[in-house]
């Protein structure tokens, strides 16, 4: 087996007849960069918030059983990743004096914020009351979170169409977003306790409203220090073309690919971790650095990994997290997790490899924007990261609901002592799924076809359709 060639997707012919490309090559000052990459800080307070502890809360505070809090939490996860391409479709057709994305920042933090918050109010319901609240307010706040997401993903893709500097944003967006993994992995069952003290309803409560102020300045100072410069498509694109941009574009089908496979991996670690930690070693206070080692490790590597993608590629970095990720939960089962010392270790090795891992997959997602315009001649890049985030939350929610399933399927019950078989297929489940599914990432990987030279060619043929049709650059 062998990989395709990277430049050979310079040897196909469009398939439509040209439009405009764009300018927008040159480097970025470094207030769009930090930016653009703070309002990932911001989204990472709700994101990591829900994806850490959410599941916990469900089940040891509010006492929903693991399968029933898992498919709650799956199925808002499925619904927030089928509305993704939507959303992504209608801020793609957007036109105002902001832009086409920016105006989602300015007027839609402030709803975020309140669905946020409205997931941890308490309630006394019960049984289907109860159930029927956590959904509803869940469903409220994965549907906001979108509308607000979707037209920030898809920004990064008109800020520049260098394949540089959108690796420096993807890096300066990653080290916002891990610190505030770091932030909410570190300090989220702390500040529990010292505002909740013995009712954690309450702490839970005040910690994420707290979470959710931090995020309005954010999302702000992300509006204002932005600008759009790649303009739209001449014509708002329609459903169809909205299509062939996915389905003819290799390359952002091997990135989805590649990021269901990595999310559904990184969502098995990070929702068993807890359980396996209070139930299988009696240390619920670890849970916190647990999770907080992984982000800090994040955080730590992304400078790392940058330098290695600016020298290399982004799919030498794929390729590279991939296989030291899979190492590291290799050494996860060998040793059982069973050792505090060899656990924060092997979890330091983890992060190191999950770096890569995220840098790689959002510095290359921009460049699969005018892999689709080169080949269908509509840049379409709300879709394309529409379709993205829906196979990003669609692994999730998936991978969510597993969890939630085989943790019943294993005897867990919530707040008792557990079986020693509870306990092992607990910790097996922290380990052999996501080898397999890092084996996959890599393998998609291993295909991906648009290197930096190819990347090149391709803006430079776009800039002569573009002079070809008459089009001002």
């Amino acid at each position: 087996m062998t990989a395709a060639n990277p430049d050979s997707v310079m040897a196909q012919a469009p398939l439509v007849p040209p439009v405009a490309a764009q300018t927008g090559g040159g480097r970025l000052p470094l207030r769009t960069k930090l930016g653009f990459g703070i309002g990932d800080l911001a989204f990472n307070l709700y994101w990591q918030a829900t994806t850490l502890y959410l599941l916990y809360y469900y089940t040891d505070v509010v006492g929903l059983s693991p399968v029933t809090a898992g498919w709650i939490f799956g199925g808002a996860m499925l619904w927030d990743a089928l509305c993704d391409p939507v959303a992504g479709y209608v801020a793609n057709r957007t036109r105002s004096r902001w832009g086409r994305y920016r105006p989602y920042l300015l007027f839609g933090c402030v709803p975020l914020a309140l669905s946020f918050v409205a997931m941890f109010i308490p309630t006394s319901a019960q049984g289907a009351s109860l159930v029927a609240f956590v959904l509803g307010t869940h469903v409220v706040f994965r549907t906001t979170y979108t509308v607000l997401s979707m037209p920030y993903n898809s920004l990064m893709a008109t800020l520049t169409n260098n394949s540089q500097e959108r690796g420096s944003l993807a890096a300066y967006r990653m080290i916002c977003a891990s610190s505030a993994g770091m932030l909410v992995a570190l300090a989220t069952l702390k500040l529990v306790h010292v505002f909740g003290q013995a009712d954690e309803r309450q702490g839970f409560l005040v910690a994420m409203a707290l979470y959710a102020a931090i995020s309005l300045p954010v999302f702000l100072f992300t509006f204002f220090s932005t600008k759009e410069r790649i303009q739209p498509d001449v014509h708002g694109i329609t459903v169809r073309e909205a299509l062939a941009v996915v389905v003819r574009n290799r390359a952002f089908l091997l990135i989805c690919g590649m990021t269901v496979a990595l999310t559904a991996a990184g969502t098995f670690l990070s929702k068993t971790l807890p359980y396996v930690l209070k139930y299988g070693l009696h240390r619920e206070d670890l849970i916190g650095p647990a999770l907080g080692t992984v982000a800090v490790q994040v955080f730590i590597a992304i400078p790392f990994w940058a330098w290695v993608m600016r020298r290399t590629s982004k799919r030498l970095v794929a390729l590279s997290g991939g296989c030291i990720g899979m190492l590291g939960y290799a050494a996860l089962g060998w040793t059982g997790a069973t050792g505090i010392g060899v656990l924060f270790g092997v979890l330091g090795l983890i992060g190191f490899a999950s770096a890569a891992s995220l840098l790689a997959t959002w510095a290359m997602i921009p460049d699969t924007v005018e892999y689709g315009e080169w080949r269908t001649g509509v840049r379409g890049e709300g879709t394309i990261f529409g379709v993205f985030s829906f196979a990003q939350k669609g692994a999730l929610a998936i991978a969510v609901g597993g969890v939630g399933h085989l943790l019943g399927a294993v005897g867990f019950v919530a707040n008792q002592p557990q079986s020693q078989a509870a306990t092992d297929g607990i910790r097996a489940m922290l380990w052999l799924a996501p080898i397999a599914l890092l084996g996959i990432a890599m393998l998609l990987a291993f295909f991906y076809p648009i290197s930096p030279s190819a990347h090149q060619h391709m803006l430079g043929e776009l800039r002569l359709r573009r002079a070809a049709s008459g089009m001002p650059d």
